[in-house]
């Protein structure tokens, strides 16, 4: 069934990288209206008036994700100024570098509710609207390393390996709900995700696709893929109608397919990881 036109639209981690592609691209092709959420407001004031000149509309709520009131806000602010919800992205991640033996319960269940918590509480607020309507989209991006796991990032690779759990979950449940559920995997995108989460210039895809080398070129044109690139796979896999995963870049796809066939070789080279550990 075709995307209707003007779906209601809820989108958090909306500020940068995927979250904010998304938002233009669903306001210049459905002229979607929404709500977006993140922590800067600044960044969802300038993306509120870039939604507009494109065509849609959106209501912003800035504040951390995590906070007890804000899926219930969110889903409320979409309901109440649209009259439906239509499509929730779960979009907002975060990631704490380091050994296993370094981490803290508390660094670990940050990254949970920012990564899993988050997603499964806005998803169970919006549910009962989404299955109201005809056509409706839950949009979990989840990760590569949803799918394996490697050194030195094992905290964010088991809370995206619960996403994608329960994307699955979701997927097979709601079958006769006319609600699709999207699985996101994407391996290395090139956006602000790398900086903000504190990862060095010399392991960061989005720094090292700007440089004229031949490392550069591999990053930028084989090993990554640019914001653009990923929001137009998901409006593909939007259009093209049922759930789905989908896995994004080369060596993801590669590294995905490998897991599946070769599990224990999947594993040694995981092992040749070089994690980068916070001090």
């Amino acid at each position: 069934m075709k995307f209707p036109k003007q779906p209601s639209v809820i989108i958090t981690g909306a500020s940068t990288g995927i979250g904010r592609g998304l938002a233009l691209s669903l306001a210049n092709i459905y002229k979607a209206r929404m709500v977006l959420t993140a922590r800067s407001e600044t960044a969802l004031l300038t993306l509120q008036e870039e939604v507009k000149k494109r065509g849609g509309e959106a209501f912003v709520i800035a504040g951390d994700i995590t906070s007890a009131e804000i899926s219930e806000s969110l889903v409320e602010t979409a309901v109440k100024q649209f009259g439906k919800l239509n499509v929730i992205v779960n979009n907002a991640g975060m990631g704490i570098g380091g050994s296993f033996s370094k981490l803290t319960e508390e660094d670990w269940r940050r990254v949970f509710e920012v990564n899993f918590f988050s997603a499964l509480k806005l998803t169970q607020k919006a549910l009962p609207h989404l299955k109201s309507q005809d056509h409706s989209k839950i949009i979990n991006i989840s990760s590569v390393a949803g799918k394996i796991a490697i050194p030195g990032s094992v905290s964010y690779c088991a809370s995206k390996f619960a996403l994608t759990a329960l994307s699955e979950g979701l997927a097979a449940e709601l079958a006769g709900d006319n609600v699709d559920v999207i699985t996101v995997c994407p391996g290395w995108v090139r956006t602000e995700f790398f900086e903000k989460n504190k990862l060095p210039d010399e392991r960061n895809p989005t720094v090292i696709a700007q440089k004229n080398d031949f490392a550069g070129l591999m990053m930028k044109h084989l090993l990554s893929i640019s914001t653009e690139e990923c929001v137009k796979e998901i409006i593909e896999a939007m259009d093209k109608g049922g759930s789905q995963e989908i896995i994004l870049t080369m060596p993801g796809k590669i590294a995905e397919r490998l897991h599946g066939i070769a599990p224990g070789m999947m594993r040694f080279l995981a092992k040749q990881v070089k994690p980068t550990y916070r001090d």
